[in-house]
């Protein structure tokens, strides 16, 4: 086995009431560049994953007291991202069912189990654990990153509806001054003064419809929002894009 695909910085824990087995196992394990704690007892092994991270343990199922079963079982619950391997000298079909169903087990061996097989067992529940891990990781971050998507497009609508009231009254006065010249002084331009004029009436109306988009969006936005706000927050946002429409000019 190559060390180097291997987590050095690894603990795995085994558990054994039979010192001679117990050793055995270590002894096996000696040249893994990960490194091996043990327990004689389910009690120890339970103070041994509260106080260390584990990231496998590996527990005989007949144990004084707590046995290997009920310590996987409450290592499942309390420290679910420990990968749980099971020794056993009797593998009988309600043991089976425990281990599955509440130890939740990566895998069982027999003993007196193959050393070589172990060691390659722990190797890859070691390669497993950290493929969660760095699952887990990229799903927090990409939550992370959404939540940052989704407080910038709620910034983003807010400037946007922010941006459109306050250009609601400077058109509305442009457009009521262009109308002014239009209807009362008209006559009175020259050719190329009446073009000019005509264009920027063209360009008022322009952005009067941009303007109108943006709130268009805005309110869209708002509706998607308003599920998740509080109602003092719903009032404050719809209160942005009331009576903020841009009317066409002359109209």
């Amino acid at each position: 086995m190559r060390k180097e695909n291997l987590n050095v910085n690894a603990n795995v824990l085994i558990v054994d009431d039979d010192e001679n087995v117990l050793y055995g196992l270590v002894r096996s394990l000696n040249e893994q560049p990960y490194k091996i704690l043990t327990a004689k007892s389910g009690d120890e092994a339970m103070w041994i994953l509260k106080t260390r991270e584990v990231d496998v343990i590996v527990a005989d199922e007949r144990m004084p007291g707590i046995s290997g079963c009920d310590l996987l079982a409450w290592a499942a619950e309390n420290m679910p991202n420990t990968v749980r391997i099971m020794l056993t000298g009797n593998v009988s079909a309600s043991i089976a069912i425990r281990a599955i169903n509440e130890g939740r087990v990566y895998h069982f061996f027999t003993k007196p189990c193959d050393n070589v097989q172990l060691a390659i067992t722990i190797r890859k529940a070691i390669e497993y654990r950290n493929l969660v891990a760095e699952n887990d990781r990229l799903l927090s971050l990409n939550k992370q990153q959404f939540e940052k998507l989704h407080q910038f497009s709620k910034k983003l609508g807010l400037l946007a509806r922010v941006v459109a009231k306050d250009l609601h009254l400077p058109l509305e006065k442009l457009t009521h001054s262009c109308a002014t010249l239009t209807n009362q002084y008209g006559d009175f331009f020259e050719p190329k003064a009446r073009v000019l004029l005509e264009n920027a009436l063209e360009a008022v109306s322009e952005v009067q419809n941009l303007v109108n988009k943006l709130l268009d969006e805005a309110r869209l936005n708002i509706q998607n929002e308003l599920p998740s706000e509080s109602p003092a927050v719903q009032s404050d946002m719809e209160a942005v894009t009331q009576d903020t429409y841009v009317s066409e000019w002359g109209a």
